[in-house]
């Protein structure tokens, strides 16, 4: 059996310096480790929990850093305690947390504006599920919320396609 330590979540962290101009270097950063999902723990300093894709992302970035004129470590940590511990994985699934209720509410209004026979819906069906896909990418820790985001997008894309069926079947009645 493994300890409590040896159970633990593994965590790659990356420490990074980017000179201040040009600019687009440290967005090309923040971009980048927003896509993929780290949490900032401090101003330069951003924490991926550890496992191939993570490590490969974080040492790709760290060399692009380098290759802007910066400096960049890669660490391996685990948080000193349990407690510490949750209190990341808590955030982690905060800001996961935070985008499912989003798509949650855009399901909901898409869902609404298509059985009320609403047009045009199929993109902004299109967009969320993208969302969707992406913010599973970044769910590390499996939100709660993933399920229900999950079941909002079926009832609106049932919907949407409910609607366009009835849109395409009135339209070649009437000859159109």
């Amino acid at each position: 059996m493994l300890s409590d330590m040896e159970e633990r979540t593994r965590w790659v962290i990356l420490v990074y310096q980017l000179p201040r101009e040009p600019s687009r270097h440290r967005v090309a950063v923040w971009r980048k480790l927003k896509d993929l999902g780290a949490l900032y723990l401090q101003d330069g300093v951003a924490a991926l929990p550890e496992d191939a894709v993570t490590r490969e992302q974080l040492e790709w970035l760290q060399l692009r850093i380098r290759e802007a004129g910066g400096e960049a470590t890669l660490w391996e940590a685990r948080p000193g305690t349990v407690a510490e511990e949750r209190e990341l994985v808590g955030a982690f699934r905060d800001s996961r947390e935070e985008a499912y209720r989003t798509i949650v509410a855009e399901a909901e209004r898409v869902r609404r504006k298509a059985e009320m026979g609403g047009g045009a819906l199929l993109e902004q069906l299109g967009k969320l599920e993208r969302e969707f896909r992406e913010e599973r990418r970044r769910d590390y820790f499996r939100s709660p919320l993933r399920t229900e985001a999950a079941a909002a997008l079926k009832a609106a894309r049932w919907a949407v396609r409910e609607a366009t069926s009835g849109a395409v079947g009135r339209g070649a009645r009437s000859g159109k």
